[in-house]
């Protein structure tokens, strides 16, 4: 089973954040940013400095991303790219719980969630797919370009979305819960 629902409007901000904080890690601590997500999204994004971002400036990192984790360079990156990918960026002891709760393997994971070929392993086209989709929802016109207001727009609408999320799942678990552990 596909995460679709959310996972193609967070991914690519996952991704950006994830697979990219390695670089920032290697560099000294900067100061804490008080910039909102959009004014950091337009600033990481928008290039050619327009005060608006294109599907190929929002697809742009994710290209350099998928070649860095494309290890071996053959267009597809595979379960063992993936969860390297991840030892890389998350540190060893989140992983570790990770696995003593239970959580699915985030190479496996990942390959589940994009691989939408069933070929086992993740292409390009595959891998950028849901910044263009995010893309989609974000340019709330349609003219090609999301502009300030379209990428807050955008980002309430997520926020609100996994507020519901985080809700349903805290009924879930009151309704699984046994009443003396509540």
């Amino acid at each position: 089973m596909r995460i679709h629902a959310l996972t193609p409007a967070l991914l690519p901000l996952l991704l950006t954040t994830v697979l990219g904080a390695g670089h920032a890690l290697a560099e000294e601590p900067a100061a804490p940013s008080r910039a909102t997500p959009t004014e950091a999204f337009m600033q990481e994004l928008d290039k050619n400095q327009d005060s608006q971002v294109s599907l190929d400036e929002v697809k742009a990192p994710q290209a350099a991303r998928f070649a860095e984790t494309d290890a071996d360079g053959n267009g597809s990156i595979s379960t063992d790219e993936a969860r390297a990918a991840f030892a890389k960026q998350v540190p060893p002891e989140m992983l570790k719980q990770m696995r003593e709760r239970g959580m699915p393997d985030p190479g496996d994971t990942f390959i589940k969630n994009l691989d939408t070929d069933d070929d086992q392993s993740v292409s390009e086209e595959e891998f950028v797919q849901p910044a263009v989709e995010s893309f989609g929802r974000m340019d709330a016109n349609s003219d090609g370009l999301a502009d300030a207001d379209e990428v807050t727009a955008f980002f309430d609408a997520m926020q609100q979305e996994m507020q519901k999320r985080m809700e349903e799942m805290q009924r879930q678990h009151q309704q699984m819960t046994p009443p003396a552990q509540q």
